[in-house]
C-alpha cells in the first residue's frame, strides 16, 4: 500500500501545474434574469479555431462550474442554440475562482 501512495504522489509531482487547476464557477445573467441553459466554454490560451478544453451548461439559476485543466490567461465564450457571443479573457488559477458576469441577447459579455 505504501508503494501505491508513493507512486501516486510521484505522478502528481510530475504533472504540470496547469493540470491541477482549481474550479472556475459563477453565475451568468441575461439582463436582470438568470441565463439558464447557456453553454459556457473555455479554451487556453485562446480558441484560435481549436475546440474548447471544457464546456458546461448553466442551470436554471444561471450557475455553472468548470474544472479547466490549465492555468493562466484563457478565453471564455457563451453560446445558446445558434447564437455564440464573442470570446473574452478569463484568468484560471490553481485556486477556486468565482466569475459572475452578465450577457446581452447576442450572448456577448456586458460586464
Amino acid at each position: 500500500m505504501k508503494s501505491v501512495s508513493s507512486c501516486v504522489l510521484g505522478l502528481a509531482l510530475l504533472l504540470p501545474a496547469g493540470v491541477i487547476a482549481g474550479p472556475l464557477y459563477g453565475t451568468v445573467r441575461l439582463g436582470p434574469k438568470p441565463a439558464a441553459g447557456v453553454e459556457i466554454s473555455v479554451a487556453c490560451p485562446k480558441f484560435d479555431g481549436r475546440p474548447p478544453l471544457v464546456s458546461a451548461m448553466t442551470d436554471v439559476r444561471g450557475s455553472y462550474s468548470l474544472r479547466v485543466p490549465a492555468t493562466g490567461r484563457c478565453e471564455m465564450r457563451v453560446r445558446q442554440g445558434n447564437l455564440m457571443g464573442n470570446s473574452f479573457e478569463v484568468f484560471v488559477s490553481t485556486n477556486a475562482l468565482r466569475f459572475d458576469f452578465q450577457i446581452d441577447g447576442a450572448m456577448n459579455r456586458m460586464r
